[in-house]
């Protein structure tokens, strides 16, 4: 099946409850919604707002009380779905007893590569999660970042449409950070869904393409963070160097603040803008991409 012919993740109503010192808790509410092929998705919101309930329930981990969940028109129990999925857990009990080459090994059987191509895929992911040296030896053996790693590995090996992220650059050191975020780029670019469950609001802002608040139970707010059909970009001009008048000119838009947000089609016509911003006598002190202020709209959410 090509990305074109993907329908993404579908959930309507999903409601989950548990009973905590003889109450009913319900801790989600009746969320909403859609996770398309090629996107990136972040799940942000503060701690027990039930992001990895939900999460939980759109892989079947967890059996809501009420909830449509599809992936590509089936059910979420579907075996070629569950076969079609990765997955990395906040936590992963990964089993100390063999060495890592062994764990992937096994993970490529159950996920159904192809058998004359196990052996390939175990050693090119090895060596793209920086553990090539530590294949023969024990997991028992291994730090808690290698853990990681090797659990990111287990969930990308069979080139999952489906990919889900809970907290995936937990433990992991500021190459490991960047090499998250290398992976899910190109597991964007290859056509996947990505849902990613992170409290890191500076990786979720340079990787996603949408992201959900959960607050209460419910998707308390919706956030576009780039429109991939626009080049939007912040420009920050030199206190005292322009007209405003003149930037709204250019622009189409005021300056705020001494910043001034342009919007095109291409990347050339940003350019042409600041181009004329700068003939216009106006100095530019920084041009960065526009994205949502994810810390600002966390702490409204909450």
């Amino acid at each position: 099946m090509t990305p074109s012919e993907h329908q993404g993740v579908h959930a309507r109503g999903v409601r989950k409850s548990f009973h905590s010192a003889g109450r009913r808790v319900e801790v989600l509410k009746g969320i909403d919604l859609d996770l398309l092929p090629g996107e990136v998705v972040g799940l942000i919101g503060p701690n027990g707002a039930g992001k990895t309930t939900l999460m939980s329930c759109l892989l079947g981990f967890l059996r809501p009380e009420e909830a449509r969940i599809t992936f590509d028109g089936l059910p979420n129990n579907d075996l070629t779905i569950r076969g079609r999925t990765g997955f990395v857990p906040e936590r992963m009990n990964l089993g100390r007893r063999g060495t890592g080459w062994q764990f992937l090994r096994y993970m490529a059987r159950i996920s159904g590569v192809p058998r004359d191509e196990i052996d390939d895929r175990v050693a090119s992911m090895l060596e793209r999660l920086g553990l090539t040296s530590a294949r023969h030896a024990s997991l028992r053996e291994y730090s808690r970042g290698m853990l990681q790693r090797i659990a990111i590995a287990q969930a990308l090996l069979h080139k999952p449409d489906f990919i889900f992220l809970d907290e995936p650059a937990s433990a992991l050191d500021p190459n490991g950070v960047l090499l998250v975020r290398d992976l899910i780029n190109e597991e964007k670019q290859r056509g996947a869904m990505v849902l990613l469950n992170s409290h890191q609001l500076a990786e979720v802002e340079k990787v996603c393409d949408r992201v959900l608040f959960l607050h209460g139970g419910l998707v308390a707010r919706a956030e576009t963070l780039r429109n991939a059909d626009r080049c939007v970009m912040a420009i920050r001009l030199l206190s005292g160097s322009f007209d405003a008048i003149t930037v709204e000119r250019i622009a189409g838009v005021a300056p705020t603040d001494d910043i001034v947000i342009v919007s095109s089609e291409t990347e050339r016509g940003v350019a042409l803008i600041v181009r004329q911003l700068i003939t216009s006598g106006a100095d530019i002190v920084e041009i960065r991409p526009q994205t949502a202020d994810l810390e600002g709209i966390f702490r409204g959410a909450s």
